[in-house]
């Protein structure tokens, strides 16, 4: 087969029927490639918004709708130590009320249980491990002071 325009056109022809990319032909020393070029999209078309006048009372007003409520401070309760930490029984649970060196759980560590007590009383708002391993330092309660 000789490439003539007419077998090159027949070729893109194909190519343009068929969901192939490309198209390779190696005949007698002669290679012919032909790829469809790649089909972009146009670029969307921005909305239309309209501008209205605001009064600087209007924008501090919206400003404040829209503003994220400042969370309350919170203070981790970390780990003491590396082991397996178990909550006391009856475990500590989201919206208790703890006391400063109040025993919180245990650390199991060389299979001795070690007790850990709240450095801070507070509301707890997140109850961060229980049954895991934990390492030194590790959160374990989120608590809000009250």
């Amino acid at each position: 087969m000789l490439m003539t325009l007419e077998s090159i056109e027949e070729i893109v022809a194909l190519l343009e029927e068929h969901p192939v990319a490309e198209i390779e032909i190696e005949e007698e020393g002669r290679r012919i490639l032909v790829r469809k070029a790649s089909v972009t999209r146009p670029a969307p078309v921005p909305a239309i918004v309209e501008e209205t006048q605001t009064t600087p009372q209007a924008e501090a007003a919206e400003a404040s709708e829209t503003a994220p409520a400042e969370p309350a401070p919170s203070i981790l309760l970390t780990a003491p130590m590396v082991g397996i930490f178990h909550h006391h029984d009856p475990p500590i649970r989201y919206g208790a009320i703890i006391q400063t060196g109040q025993l919180v759980g245990y650390i199991e560590s060389l299979k001795l249980m070690n007790e850990v007590t709240a450095d801070i009383g507070g509301r707890v708002t997140e109850v961060l491990e229980d049954n895991t391993a934990v390492g030194y330092g590790q959160p374990l309660f989120r608590i809000e002071p009250v």
